[in-house]
């Protein structure tokens, strides 16, 4: 009987999840419910997408050693952590849809 109460523990009616209260209610969807942040630290992550288009740029640029592709990786993701209350942007994804 529990599968149809949702994550947030929150008392719904069956049927009713997080995401039909958020729609109605008029929630923006922010970083952080995104499938696609990996989580940092401390509210910040990175854009998996973004960091892939990124390291692919780089690649097909210059061809990198993998402790060469580490240190990019690094300060890479120092200048482009994103906050995870930010609003979402185009290519958001739900987290339901894993």
């Amino acid at each position: 009987m529990t599968s149809y109460e949702p994550a947030s523990g929150r008392n719904l009616p069956p049927g009713c999840r997080d995401e039909d209260i958020d729609r109605e209610f008029g929630r923006v969807p922010t970083c952080g419910d995104c499938r696609h942040l990996l989580e940092g630290c401390c509210d910040y992550g990175i854009c998996e997408l973004e960091f892939e288009e990124a390291f692919e740029e780089q690649q097909a640029r210059e061809r990198l050693a993998a402790w060469e592709a580490a240190e990019w990786a690094f300060g890479w993701i120092v200048d482009n952590y994103k906050g995870m209350q930010e609003d979402a942007c185009r290519r958001y994804s739900a987290l339901c849809v894993r």
